[in-house]
């Protein structure tokens, strides 16, 4: 019986400690991924991964602005290059900073609060508009402009264009095989109407009986 009550307990106590390292684990990663620059902490809650409130809202805003900046290529090159990586890491520097404020911003009553952040929130603005500038600067040079200054809607319709190309190559070619002759399009394509009715079984016929005048006639 105690060996049994120490195995149970080694066992609930392994148990707890998983949970516990997994625990940590998710907090840490949960962390890693409210931060708005990878190398410093923030001090915004968790909860603003999702929650819908205009502080969060401009906290994830931050959040992806310095993300575009920093999923760009880098540059290769010397001279310019120095500069534009200055910038994006003072960007991003700034990006903390009011990340900050807007946490603070954040803890004021409501009436302070709502001015607090509609001033934040231009600011929020034009940390986006420079992570997108810096962002097409730091495109190397091999790439093309289109690749990265297209967006969704230019390219769904590039997409229906060449589409409706094909669909247009694909009705001349119809009608050119149609006016030689090699093959009748609409008579492959048109269903059809009406289907052939299986042939029926002739009608039975009965026994034939035989006239018996003739029979008499045959016999004189």
């Amino acid at each position: 019986m105690r060996s049994f009550l120490i195995w149970s307990a080694a066992f609930l106590v392994t148990w707890i400690a998983l949970l516990a390292l997994a625990f940590a684990v998710l907090r840490w990663r949960l962390q890693r991924a409210n931060r708005v620059s990878p190398a410093m902490r923030s001090p915004a809650p968790l909860l603003w991964l999702w929650w819908p409130s205009h502080p969060a809202r401009l906290h994830r805003r931050l959040r992806t602005a310095t993300a575009h900046v920093r999923l760009a290529p880098a540059h290769k090159r010397h001279g310019p290059s120095l500069s534009v990586d200055e910038l994006r890491r003072e960007l991003e520097y700034q990006a903390v900073e009011l990340d900050h404020h807007v946490v603070a911003a954040a803890r004021h009553p409501r009436p302070h609060r709502q001015a607090l952040l509609r001033q934040l929130e231009g600011q929020v603005s034009e940390v986006e508009r420079l992570s997108v500038r810096l962002s097409r600067l730091s495109r190397p040079a091999g790439i093309p402009a289109s690749g990265w200054d297209t967006g969704p809607p230019e390219v769904l319709a590039r997409i229906s264009r060449q589409l409706d190309l094909l669909d247009q190559a694909q009705a001349e070619l119809a009608e050119i095989e149609r006016a030689a002759g090699l093959v009748d399009v609409d008579a492959l394509l048109a269903p059809t109407r009406r289907p052939v009715a299986a042939p029926q079984p002739p009608p039975a016929r009965g026994p034939i009986l035989s006239d018996p005048r003739r029979r008499s006639t045959r016999r004189r």
